[in-house]
């Protein structure tokens, strides 16, 4: 906790310290001034120096950043959840995630200036503090810490500049401040020439920046600010998209590129060299501690080095600003308030076996009901779980509203808008599966190496040791691609990653119609007769042992325990949610529970996901239409929009 507070004062010393900042929606990169220092001030010392980096960091934060839009609109839908079931009409964020965006659209729009914010902050780092008479004159702790703010500042541009690519496609890119500019109305490059940019320019931060361990030997403090394996994770994810499946901004068909397998191997290279040196970065032994005992928790140092790129929030009384919503809108709904912004699909539910522990991490079939009374919800209600409010905890954490400094206990507090919690960018999860994915595709088929990097995230997903017969992993390219798109999706299920794998591996479109179709399948199914789901055609399906029953129970019987000290960590649910049970009415003391019933409610729910999605148009939003307006340049217009 004492280190939420030191980042929170440090950022709150930005708003004096940061010179130039992109808060205009008429010109996303023009410069404003907001504070009489000047720029050889803020870069006349290592403090004032980090304070700069750090305006540059709180760009990742916020409503418009990953507090909640980028991280909780934006992903959705896919085959693995829905963000709202209802035919929205009004509501933005859910217009978006059902892909029926259109250029005026806020929730795109805000977004898209916070990262040219944080572009402008970084592209300021980046120009003046390798111009700092200390960065070559300085004590060795000095230029030490004024390399790695030189690293970091990369990072964090990279970082933009692919969030703006990856859901924009060709974007303007400029890679100095705004004011040694001649002119702001830049045109789209395109988002290959940025890509190859990034790669260059994160292979150059490794250099600068200490390992995770290595921080206190330079006069630093072990917090949320990025190191060398950050910079080595986010080039391999940036090389994977930059190898991977693409829309043109003109519409038409996904494409890759020529040489994707050079970049395959970049991002290969980059993960093994992590994987070798896991004293720095390895998973945590449990899957279900690191969200519960650390996310939750505010505390961001899991002893493993398992989360290795965060967006970090942080309160100032200006929640919107620099703080979150997960857990608000995310989650669990406690008492009718919050929660159930998200829902994670039934069909997702089933993809898991019923020793798998992801399950009940990533899925909450339930709500909480006067601060301890857990309600069973039927398959068509199925919470995220992995931002939960009922799990938040912290005996020193406070919440500050304006002037008023109070403590909550997150499940009580009816009133509640932001928990401070952060936002994972990267998990080491990533690494080995990445590594999986481009050791299969460079050596067309698996290795012993590959099997193993994806049974060791397979196996922590299942407690640390199978409990009954293990996966039998593939030892064909084909096979052993679709069981790993399967594993990522349970791995990553509710962090915002799915749709962007989906879209670089060209099955974003068989991926909505083959579960739009299972919903409607269930819904059209009878009683009698749940369906036996036709087999996904693009990864590996279903429950992996025999002992799951592909009849699926009609109802399910729950109980509330409401004196129960562990009351925030049971699952209240009592028989098997993979057979039938031959009871109909409820037990004494249980409650019954309609959890897998067909039925028009349930065809509705399918025809609302992702209701808009139409390939070679959905797999990018359209550019604001705030920032077409002012720049004449900022053509053509993303296809279909």
């Amino acid at each position: 906790m004492k280190q939420i507070n030191k980042i929170t004062k440090l950022i709150l010393a930005v708003a004096l310290l940061t010179v130039l900042t992109v808060t205009s929606c008429k010109k996303f990169l023009a410069p404003e001034a907001v504070s009489s220092f000047d720029t050889e001030y803020v870069f006349d010392n290592v403090l004032n120096a980090r304070s700069a980096l750090l305006g540059s960091y709180l760009a990742l934060a916020g409503d418009y950043g990953y507090g909640i839009r980028i991280s909780g609109y934006f992903p959705y839908d896919t085959d693995e959840a829905i963000k709202g079931t209802g035919a929205a009409t009004s509501d933005e964020g859910q217009l978006l995630a059902h892909y029926l965006a259109i250029p005026s659209n806020l929730q795109i729009t805000n977004p898209f200036n916070q990262m040219y914010q944080g572009v402008e902050r970084a592209n300021l780092c980046i120009y003046n503090i390798p111009k700092m008479d200390l960065y070559a004159n300085g004590t060795a702790t000095q230029k030490a810490q004024l390399k790695r703010m030189y690293g970091e500042a990369l990072v964090l541009r990279a970082q933009f500049m692919y969030e703006l690519c990856r859901n924009w496609g060709d974007v303007p890119v400029q890679w100095q401040p705004s004011q040694y500019e001649t002119d702001l109305f830049k045109p789209r490059t395109s988002r290959d020439t940025i890509y190859n940019h990034l790669i260059d320019d994160l292979a150059l931060a490794e250099t600068l920046m200490p390992w995770r361990t290595e921080v206190p030997t330079i006069g630093d403090a072990v917090d949320q600010r990025f190191t060398k394996g950050t910079a080595k994770a986010l080039r391999a994810k940036i090389a994977l998209t930059r190898g991977g499946y693409s829309l043109p901004v003109t519409g038409g068909a996904l494409t890759r590129p020529a040489d994707y397998l050079t970049y395959y191997q970049i991002a290969r290279d980059e993960c093994w060299d992590l994987m070798q040196n896991r004293s720095q970065h390895t998973l945590m032994p449990s899957y279900k501690l690191l969200f519960r005992d650390y996310l939750l928790a505010h505390n961001l140092n899991d002893p493993a080095g398992e989360v290795m790129m965060w967006a970090s929030m942080a309160s100032s009384g200006s929640g919107a600003t620099t703080d979150s919503k997960l857990g608000i809108q995310t989650g669990t709904k406690i008492n009718g308030q919050g929660g159930g912004g998200i829902n994670m699909l039934p069909t997702y539910f089933y993809m898991f076996d019923s020793t798998d522990q992801r399950r009940d991490m990533t899925c909450v079939p339930y709500e909480i009901t006067f601060d301890t009374i857990k309600t069973g919800h039927a398959a068509n209600a199925i919470y995220d779980g992995k931002f939960r409010r009922e799990w938040v905890t912290n005996p020193n954490f406070i919440f500050s509203s304006g002037s008023a400094t109070v403590s909550f206990r997150p499940a009580s507090n009816t009133s509640l808008q932001n928990m401070q919690l952060s936002w994972p960018l990267i998990r080491f999860a990533d690494v080995l599966l990445w590594f999986a994915e481009t050791e299969n595709e460079l050596k067309n088929g698996p290795t012993t190496d590959c099997i193993a990097a994806i049974k060791e995230v397979n196996q922590r997903g299942h407690g640390g040791a199978y409990t009954e017969t293990p996966p039998v992993f593939p030892t064909n390219k084909t096979g052993f691609f679709k069981f790993l798109v399967k594993e990522r999706m349970l791995e990553f299920g509710d962090e915002g990653v799915r749709k962007y794998d989906l879209i670089r591996w060209n099955l974003m479109a068989t991926a909505i119609a083959e579960t739009r179709k299972r919903l409607t399948d269930w819904g059209n199914a009878t009683a009698a007769s749940h369906p036996i789901f036709t087999p996904y055609t693009y990864m590996e399906d279903g429950p992996l042992y025999a002992r799951d029953a592909t009849q699926l129970p009609s109802y399910l019987y729950f109980v509330t325990k409401p004196t129960r000290t562990d009351i925030y960590d049971f699952n209240p649910f009592l028989n098997s949610f993979y057979k039938p049970s031959a009871t109909v009415a409820a037990p004494t003391g249980q409650t019954r529970v309609n959890w897998w019933l067909g039925g028009s409610s349930i065809v509705s729910f399918a025809n609302v996901f992702a209701s808009g999605f139409t390939t070679g148009k959905s797999e990018l939003f359209p550019i604001p239409q705030t920032q077409r307006d002012v720049n004449p340049n900022l053509k053509p217009q993303n296809a279909g929009y």
